[in-house]
Parts: structure tokens; sequence; C-alpha cells
């Protein structure tokens, strides 16, 4: 005798067994798919890619981009995209090399755990800080005060806009001795961004600024990729050093890659050679120091804000060394030590900076290890007092 159902509870059963029957349907394809994916792996000597399928690229764009929709612009910004990422790490799974290939997927999975973004450092969200290595930079270095106070027209423009802090290409020219370099490495540390110094000197080829093309067996990231896209700012520092002495007439011209470095329209696309990967390089700032400008391309030199740096006159020099002199036994924070009187501080004016906090710190080494908190000239080098007198200063 057949038995009759209320309407009602015969449809929910009738989609109950539609529910299972797709729910076994659906497992029965999964299964499917692994076999044919593995079976296609032991027939490929090649892993697989490992994003094989619609719904774990979208798991993974939103896990990398995690964070992209609610960003605030001035403080973080997107360097890489998911879908590049993605790009790469299938062209990756298609490598004969297994060595190549392990070097480059170990480099994709840190990309994919650092994300997308990469903070905005900026001396505007610290005014304390800022004023106090603004103060610094004015009195150790008074002669770089054009540099200076341009970038701390920069910092306070972005205090009052929405958008990150830029700062042009600048190139630092002038006479050997002037603490260029230093001064770069200071103006860093004011800013509170990682510095990476590049010379130019020995350069004989494209990648280091870029990497190594993949096809060579010691291919390797360049350090643009690694400053940006392996760390965790946005906006390093790039010091180029001797701008003036790269190499001419070589094969690979190893000032090329700054052509596009410097210009934001292209730095937001660069390209590393090694991964072959696109990322977002334009808010990165270079410094570039030279002592003959006449020798750097025009190409190149139109790229930067140029600031001819001189001497210091007497008086900076007497100011900054008083400055860094104080700075250096600061920072050695040994117990009880006297602050040098400015009469010792003169025996060293006519070093650069980097030579002044060298000669200081290694003169109080001196002064602990003979039993003494405080400076005599007897503490310094001979060398570093032009009118080698000796008498205690206190």
């Amino acid at each position: 005798m057949e038995v009759l159902l209320p309407v009602p509870l015969a449809a929910e059963l009738r989609e109950e067994r539609e529910q299972r029957a797709n729910a076994i349907e659906a497992e029965y394809r999964v299964r499917e798919e692994r076999r044919r994916e593995e079976a296609a792996a032991r027939a490929n000597p090649v892993a697989p890619s490992p994003i094989a399928n619609s719904l774990d690229r979208v798991a993974f764009i939103r896990a990398f981009e995690r964070g992209l929709a609610h960003y605030r612009r001035n403080r973080r910004h997107p360097v890489l995209q998911a879908e590049e990422l993605l790009r790469v790490m299938e062209r990756i799974s298609t490598l004969r090399d297994k060595d190549n290939q392990k070097r480059e997927l170990e480099l994709t999975k840190r990309l994919e755990r650092a994300g997308a973004l990469r903070e905005i450092v900026n001396p505007a969200f610290r005014p304390v800080r800022w004023a106090t290595a603004l103060e610094y930079l004015r009195s150790a270095h008074p002669h770089f005060g054009e540099v200076t106070e341009f970038v701390a027209r920069r910092v306070a423009l972005s205090t009052h806009s929405r958008h990150p802090l830029t700062l042009p290409p600048l190139h630092l020219w002038g006479e050997p001795g002037l603490g260029k370099t230093h001064y770069a490495n200071d103006l860093a540390q004011g800013l509170g961004a990682p510095l990476r110094r590049h010379s130019m000197e020995n350069a004989q080829t494209t990648s280091l600024l870029l990497g190594t093309e993949r096809h060579w067996s010691t291919a390797s990231q360049g350090l643009i990729f690694d400053q940006i896209c392996l760390g965790t700012v946005a906006n390093p520092v790039f010091l180029i050093d001797e701008l003036d002495k790269a190499p001419k007439g070589s094969q690979y011209d190893p000032l090329a890659p700054l052509h596009s470095l410097l210009e934001p329209v292209t730095a937001c696309r660069i390209r590393d050679a090694s991964l072959d990967i696109e990322f977002d390089a334009s808010l990165a700032t270079y410094i570039a120091t030279s002592n003959d400008p006449g020798k750097v391309q025009e190409s190149l030199r139109s790229r930067f804000r140029e600031f001819h740096v001189l001497a210091p006159t007497g008086a900076q020099a007497l100011q900054a060394a008083h400055v860094v002199t104080l700075a250096a036994v600061r920072q050695l924070n040994v117990r009880g030590f006297a602050m040098p009187e400015p009469a010792l501080c003169h025996h060293v004016a006519h070093l650069t900076a980097r030579e002044i906090f060298q000669v200081v710190q290694d003169a109080v080494a001196r002064a602990v290890a003979a039993g003494r908190r405080h400076l005599t000239l007897a503490d310094l080098p001979e060398d570093s007092d032009p009118s080698d007198s000796r008498h205690a200063l206190h």
C-alpha cells in the first residue's frame, strides 16, 4: 500500500535527496580532479602549479592582498600585485632546473608571507623625533643647509596632504672630503628610513640594481627588489655613491637602470631580472654623490635635484665639530664621562664628520683605559691635531 506524504514534506525530502546527490557528485569530481593531477605529476617530473584552480586563486589573492581595501595611502603602500606573483609562481612550476626552482620558490614564499603592503616611513608621524634629527642635521652638517631645508619643506608638505612622503632624487656634488656620504647616512637616519649604499666606482653591470638574468648560474635578485619587496618599507633610501666614477664604454652600462628607477611613471612597474617579477619602486628615495658632475651624462643629471656642496666656513667647521664630538661621546654612554669642552673640539674641526666621530670615540676608549672619565689632548691621535699641542681639557 503506497503511503502518501503531505506535499510540503515530500518536497523537503526530494530537496534533501538532491542535495545528497549533488554533494556526492561534487566529491566525485574533486577526487577525479585530484586523480588527474596526481597522474600528471607522475608523468611530468616538474611540480604542478601551486595554484591549480580558480577557488585556490581567489583565496590566494584575498590572503595576499589582505588589508588592501582599507589601507591608508599615506601609511602603507602596495608594492606587489597578487596576479603578478601568481604569474611568477606558475612560471617557476615549469622550470626544469631544480636548484633554480627551489631558490625561486623560496623567494615567492617570502613574498607571499609578506603580502602586498609595505610601511611608508615619514618623520612627520613622529614630530618630536624629527625636530631633534632636523636640529642635528643643521648643526652637524651646516654646509648642507640648502639640502636639509629642502627635505624639511617636503616633510612639512607631507603633513598637510593625504599622500605619502616622496623626495625627488637628490644629487650632492662637490670636492672630496666634504662628508657627502656621511650626510646621506644621517639624513636617512633622521627620516627613519633604511639605507642601502651602492658604489658606482667598481660597478661593471646593471645586475646589482635590478638583478642578474635567470639563465646565469649565479643569478641573484637586485638590491632594489631586495630592499623593497623582501624588506618592510616602501620608501627606503638608496645611496648611489661616486656617480661620476661609473665605468664607461663597457658592454653593460651600470647606470642604465637609473633612467627608469628615477622616473616615478616607470618606477611603478620595475622588473627584477632574477625573478622576472614587476613591482612598485616609485616611492624610493635616491641620493647620489659625485665630485665632478660633468662626468655624469646629462640624461641622468636631468632626473636629479642637484645641490652644489661647498666646504664649510671656519665658523661652520667649529660648530659641526662641537656637535659631532658631543654626539660621539653620548653614543658610547660611558657612565660619568664628562662632555668635552669646545676648546678640544677645535683640534678636530679640520676633519670630516665621520673622521671626527671615529677619532673622538677612539679617544674616549683611551681615556677609559687610562682610568679617566674625561678627555685630554693626549687621547687624540697625533695626526688629528695640526697644532700638535698637548694639554688637559676637561
